[in-house]
């Protein structure tokens, strides 16, 4: 039977990567199949806890709550606590803050790395992946850790020129799913849901890339 990890983070010292989609999408999945999910907001500007708050109001039903943790010490202590309160915790990571991400890298089971085609975002993604090797050689193979693309055209150059950048690292691979550019994705936060919570074939089709994706962590995660 396959494990399932307690924590997962979505990290990058990169802002406007998609973290908080990526980590509010997996939080709205797995309470929508039955789990119980705290999502834990690491970001100064707590869009994802604001964001999963309305989410709680437009669908009581879920088992999903949100909690802001700044301060890199207090997340380190908590994180482990908060296990014991849920099936679930999703952690949705900073920007340019190298002491908050070593915190979650030392606490998450799995690190989802998301990342944008451009030439600047590929050079940025360096600095996590550094990171996550550091935290690395204190916790053995942990956490395990994988990268995808976020917000992308299909079919582009850059695509298939960031495909080959980051397709190179055995111990974090490129995941094969990727998140493409969609105008549901934008919508979502205004309807206070996510595209799991939307009607129409638009937002069944973004549904299936981020399960399409969650799948494939688990599978990482399992080895």
């Amino acid at each position: 039977m396959a494990n399932f990890p307690e924590i997962i983070a979505f990290v990058n010292q990169k802002g406007g990567v998609g973290k908080s989609t990526g980590a509010v999408h997996a939080a709205d999945r797995f309470a929508r199949k039955g789990k119980k999910v705290i999502l834990v907001d690491a970001d100064a500007q707590q869009s994802s806890s604001q964001w999963v708050a309305e989410l709680n109001e437009s669908h009581p039903e879920l088992k999903l709550s949100a909690q802001a943790i700044v301060d890199p010490e207090d997340l380190f202590d908590k994180l482990q606590k908060l296990t014991a309160e849920c099936d679930l915790i999703v952690v949705d990571g900073p920007a340019k803050s190298n002491e908050i991400t070593k915190a979650i890298l030392a606490r998450c089971h799995i690190a989802l790395i998301p990342c944008r085609e451009s030439i600047v975002e590929l050079r940025s993604s360096g600095d996590i992946l550094r990171l996550i090797r550091q935290v690395r050689e204190l916790r053995g193979d942990m956490p395990k850790a994988a990268i995808f693309l976020t917000q992308v055209k299909n079919g582009t150059v850059l695509l298939r020129e960031a495909r080959e950048a980051l397709g190179e690292d055995p111990d974090i691979p490129l995941m094969k799913t990727i998140i493409y550019d969609r105008q549901v994705f934008k919508d979502a936060p205004g309807q206070a849901t996510t595209v799991y919570g939307m009607p129409g074939k638009p937002a069944k089709e973004a549904a299936g890339l981020y399960d399409s994706l969650f799948k494939e962590a688990l599978k990482i995660f399992n080895g």
